[in-house]
């Protein structure tokens, strides 16, 4: 059978199957570690420097079992380790265990005496720069287990081990070799800090499991997500596969009809044109502009108003005549909507006047759009009969707020037009009833 999710029966066997493998990744048990079980480490070892049959500061209150023991410095020693490892590396001391596919430690122990706290700890051996001959020189992670933590099993996250300090200001690496990491773990030790003579400290040992998944969720989790959009997209290319096979055996028809239709459309088109476009300069005449900022209006996002006039053009065209005049039109024209984005309506208001409004803005970036546009103008090369045709423009620009009236901030629009003409021309004003810096929204 095809599976097809368009079909009920295959979508209720995804279904079925999906919850068939989340059940199962959360009902298998959990990959473990029993650090205390046969054959797993070398060890537990007593930290101390010397023998420790011979030592009666450190040692085993169960010589047999090894998980009770007692310490107790008579005298300040150069090394006073109260604690036990477990070695997970063999023959070759720089090859441990890669522990990095479990999540946690469970820690089962007792212990008695004046330390605050108990610490847990794993060595891990990096051959960038530790030495099989210095067992410190493996990266150290630890964590410190406070007495109420440990009054009952306690399950420790790995990920609550940190490189201590001590242990970073000691070897003076690189930052990058500071990161945890146990994909080659060493050692597993548990110790009691801040031993003194004439303490007495006694730790015993119960359960020391790791903890972790067989399989990693997110994984999982991963693959069916993949799984599922793999499937959806099988039945979209065949959904596709079906609609192009149909529309092969429409596509005469279509012809057929588009070629009916299209002497129509053209026509259409060309009173569009005539209705909505400025003959000379082919952008939007004022009734399309109507239309637009109509539009606009009705989508209650706010706009932006950017009215601009050409500085003295009677002068122009009693000067260059009315061809030039024409030309000095479409060029300015062209020059204002080539900056201009694909959502700014632009067109020609009447006269020398053109009108241009922004959706989605700020009132200060049309204003900055109106300054460039007027940079731009000026900088236009229009040639006359005498030689070069000076242009600039005036810009007046104002805001529409989400709801309000067009009309009225046109009417801004043109009272700020209105004042970069009276303040000398080839300027911008803003409106300043309205300021905002908040945009309109789209």
């Amino acid at each position: 059978m095809r599976f097809d999710l368009s079909t009920p029966k295959s979508l209720t066997a995804g279904i079925a199957l999906t919850l068939a493998v989340l059940a199962g990744v959360e009902l298998l048990p959990a990959r473990t570690l029993d650090l205390m079980g046969p054959g797993i480490a070398n060890g537990p070892y007593l930290m101390t420097t010397g023998n420790a049959d011979d030592q009666t500061s450190l040692r085993w209150l169960d010589a047999a079992k090894q998980r009770h023991l007692r310490c107790q410095y008579t005298r300040l020693e150069s090394y006073m380790g109260c604690g036990l490892t477990y070695v997970l590396s063999r023959n070759d001391p720089s090859q441990g265990r890669d522990l990095s596919h479990f999540d946690s430690v469970e820690v089962d122990l007792s212990y008695k005496g004046p330390s605050p706290f108990v610490r847990l700890a794993i060595r891990n051996f990096d051959p960038r720069f530790s030495k099989p001959d210095d067992i410190n020189s493996a990266r150290f992670h630890s964590v410190n287990l406070r007495l109420r933590d440990i009054g009952t099993p306690v399950q420790v996250d790995l990920n609550e081990l940190t490189v201590p300090e001590w242990w970073i200001h000691q070897f003076d690496l690189a930052r990058e070799h500071n990161r945890p990491g146990l994909e080659n773990a060493v050692g597993v030790s548990i110790d009691v800090i801040m031993v003194q003579p004439g303490q007495v400290h006694e730790l015993e040992m119960r359960r020391l499991v790791l903890k972790g998944q067989w399989v990693s969720r997110d994984q999982v989790y991963l693959g069916i997500v993949v799984a599922w959009l793999l499937a959806a997209s099988l039945m979209a290319l065949r959904g596709w596969t079906r609609l192009r096979q149909r529309y092969n055996r429409q596509e005469r028809e279509i012809d057929a009809l588009t070629a009916r239709t299209r002497q129509l459309r053209i026509e259409q088109e060309k009173l569009r044109r005539l209705a909505t476009i400025d003959e000379l300069t082919g952008v939007l005449n004022r009734r399309g502009l109507e239309q637009s900022l109509d539009d606009l209006e009705a989508a209650a996002h706010g706009m932006t108003l950017v009215l601009l006039d050409i500085d003295h053009f009677k002068r122009v065209n009693d000067r260059h005549g009315h061809d030039r005049g024409d030309e000095v039109l479409r060029r300015i024209a062209a020059v204002v909507a080539c900056n201009l984005r694909a959502s700014d309506v632009f067109g020609r208001w009447g006269g020398e006047e053109f009108l241009i409004a922004c959706q989605g803005t700020r009132i200060r970036d049309a204003a900055r759009l109106a300054e460039k546009l007027r940079d731009r103008v000026q900088q236009s090369n229009i040639d006359g009969a005498d030689g070069r045709i000076a242009v600039t423009a005036s810009f007046g620009v104002a805001l529409a707020p989400p709801g309000g009236s067009t009309a009225d901030a046109l009417k801004r629009a043109d009272a700020a037009l209105y004042r970069a003409k009276e303040a000398g021309r080839n300027r911008v004003e803003t409106d300043q009833s309205l300021q905002s810096d908040a945009p309109t929204t789209v």
